[in-house]
């Protein structure tokens, strides 16, 4: 009995206890991190706001180290109304130049394109690694004229780029419309000297054309399509420019080609004394008959259907047409380029071994000068050191252009450079500067003057006294057997319409000074 009961007591115990203790609690989750405040930036009320700001926005990156947007609608046309009020004027005083200084500067504006540009912006954003994704963009958005024009037409992929070895050192290329171009040259050459000089300016260059049996003209007309450069330094050979005194350079291979103008440099080239010509294939291949004195640059003109190529070489042009590993595929290449994009009309890529290779050219030239090593280490001293890949992309968009680069700086020290030599700033200073210069060459020139009437009185007064006469003429005075055997006047002042007299003072009008300068023994 005794033991059932103190089994049950034991029983009742356990159960207590585990009553009175504490649930077990899980371990607490760790807490999220807050999230991050959305950013907002305040834009001026609409009234306020520039019209043109939001279209500029929307191409950059608001938040980086720098960020400038700036509005120019109206402002090129301003500025030429100030230029014809100014050239106005200055023709009015120097009737010399009145023919070339009244101009209708607005009609030129607009004949440039420059009154397309209504707004442009940039700014760059740090990746974190040292480098910098900068932008530019100019608003344009309606139709483009003039210069504008001649950059060509929508964005399109790169395919040119597979005509370069993976290991260039440099690779650009530009879509040019040089018929728009010369189209505005044209214009502007009519507007500023009339229809006859225009006429005029074609005429000769058509005459240039004929007179050395090339199609100049031609030429420019078909030059509309891609320009592209393929450039790769020698990491072991070298050259001398010029051979046996000049400086010692890495070897260059060069490739530069040009689309559309094939027909008519063949054209030229097969009329020329100086060329030799002969068929690789589909490729015609112009030599010089005169071999360069360098080794390793054996240069040649090849066309290639509309395509004419410049080539340090012939083995080097048929490495770029046939690569056996293209730029397009390499890694550093293709890492760069995921950057920016891979359309566009413009595109610059600058390898690392691009900069090593120019900072050689100092140690390969230790026999210069003291006073040309210091040129070349000042000069390499902006030449950076970098290890990666520089590459630039310019974009023609519907409503603009788009220039981005992927760099190793931001564009602050560019704006700082502007901002230093704009052309504003260095109006202030010639404002300041041009007066102070024009006063001081005055003083001078009077001085000149007074100096050429001092010879002149003395003259005079040594021929009084040899003749027993009172009065006398320049001619009496000046000349290879005279007194003063020349006279050499300094601000169109005319010495012969001087009469001298014995006792009288000498007044001369000069008309650079506005002034009429005096003298009197």
């Amino acid at each position: 009995m005794k033991t059932r009961f103190s089994t049950i007591c034991t029983f009742l115990l356990i159960g207590l206890l585990a009553g009175c203790s504490k649930p077990a609690v899980p371990p607490a989750a760790p807490k999220a991190p807050p999230a991050p405040k959305p950013v907002t930036v305040t834009v001026v009320p609409e009234l306020e706001r520039s019209s043109h700001f939001l279209a500029v926005q929307k191409h950059l990156d608001l938040g980086g180290p720098i960020y400038a947007y700036v509005d120019v609608d109206g402002d090129a046309q301003k500025l030429a109304t100030n230029l014809q009020t100014t050239f106005d004027n200055l023709a009015a005083s120097q009737p010399q130049a009145a023919r070339f200084l009244k101009q209708d500067y607005p009609a030129l504006m607009r004949t440039l394109g420059l009154t397309d540009i209504r707004a442009f912006g940039l700014s760059s954003i740090p990746d974190g690694t040292g480098f910098f994704q900068n932008k530019v963009f100019v608003y344009i958005p309606g139709p483009r004229h003039g210069l504008l024009a001649g950059l060509g037409g929508a964005a399109a992929p790169f395919a040119r780029v597979s005509k370069a070895p993976a290991d260039a050192d440099l690779y650009f290329e530009s879509e040019m419309d040089l018929p728009q171009v010369y189209t505005t040259v044209k214009t502007l050459v009519a507007q500023v000297g009339g229809a006859q000089a225009s006429a005029k300016m074609e005429g000769r260059l058509t005459s240039f054309g004929q007179s050395v049996a090339w199609p100049f003209l031609d030429l420019i007309r078909s030059w509309k399509g891609h320009v592209s450069m393929v450039l790769r330094f020698d990491r072991t050979k070298t050259v001398q420019i010029p051979p046996g005194s000049g400086a010692v350079i890495p070897s260059p291979s060069l490739v530069l080609s040009v689309e559309g103008i094939g027909p008519f440099v063949e054209q030229g080239l097969a009329h020329s004394p100086f060329f030799t010509s002969h068929q690789e294939g589909a490729l015609k291949v112009f030599e010089p008959k005169q071999a360069l004195p360098m080794d390793g640059l054996k240069p040649v003109i090849v066309i290639d259907g509309t395509t004419a190529h410049l080539a340090t070489s012939l083995a080097f042009l048929q490495e770029c047409l046939a690569p056996k590993a293209s730029l397009a595929q390499s890694p550093a290449f293709k890492t760069a380029l995921a950057h920016l994009g891979s359309e566009g009309n413009a595109l610059t890529y600058v390898s690392p071994n691009f900069f090593n290779q120019l900072h050689r050219i100092e140690s390969l030239n230790p026999n210069l000068p003291e006073a040309g090593k210091r040129s070349l280490r000042f000069m390499f001293m902006q030449v950076p050191h970098v290890d990666r890949p520089l590459i630039s992309i310019r974009s023609n968009l519907s409503d603009g252009i788009l220039i981005r680069s992927y760099w190793n700086r931001s564009l602050k020290q560019d704006v700082a450079m502007a901002a230093m030599y704009n052309p504003v700033s260095i109006g202030f200073l010639a404002a300041m500067a041009i007066p102070a210069f024009q006063k001081v060459r005055q003083a001078s020139q009077e001085k000149a003057v007074l100096n050429n009437l001092r010879q002149l009185s003395a003259a005079s007064d040594q021929y009084f006294l040899e003749h027993g006469v009172s009065t006398a003429t320049y001619d009496d005075l000046v000349g290879p057997d005279k007194y003063i055997k020349r006279l050499i006047p300094v601000a169109g002042e005319n010495y012969r319409s001087l009469t001298f007299q014995e006792g009288v003072p000498l007044r001369l009008p000069v008309p650079g000074l506005r002034k009429i300068v005096t003298y009197s023994p």
